[in-house]
């Protein structure tokens, strides 16, 4: 992969990163778009949640994109299942706060 290719999909990694971490130390949940404030028993919950969900995809993003380079396109595939059950499953966790 190129190295351009390289810096950009690990700078989308950095940024999920650091927006994970902000759901989880500013517990600020409302840059969640379709959410009733109002709704939600548990803001921090929601907010540890979903940003310890953010942070770990980002972390991956750049492992994936590191791993990629000897792999191939293999390991985004496998990246792209593990994401779209991840997320399913993550549906879950957020029923649970609202």
């Amino acid at each position: 992969m190129e190295t351009n290719k390289v810096i950009l999909i690990s700078l989308v990694g950095v940024t999920l990163i650091i927006l994970g971490l902000r759901f989880i130390l500013k517990k600020s949940i409302t840059i969640i778009k379709d959410y009733d404030q109002s709704t939600i028993e548990d803001k921090e919950g929601l907010a540890k949640a979903i940003g310890l969900y953010v942070t770990i995809i980002g972390f991956l993003v750049i492992v994936v994109v590191l791993i990629s380079e000897w792999t191939g396109l293999v390991i985004w595939v496998i990246f792209a299942v593990l994401v779209s059950a991840s997320s399913i499953l993550m549906l879950g966790v957020i029923k649970k706060y609202v």
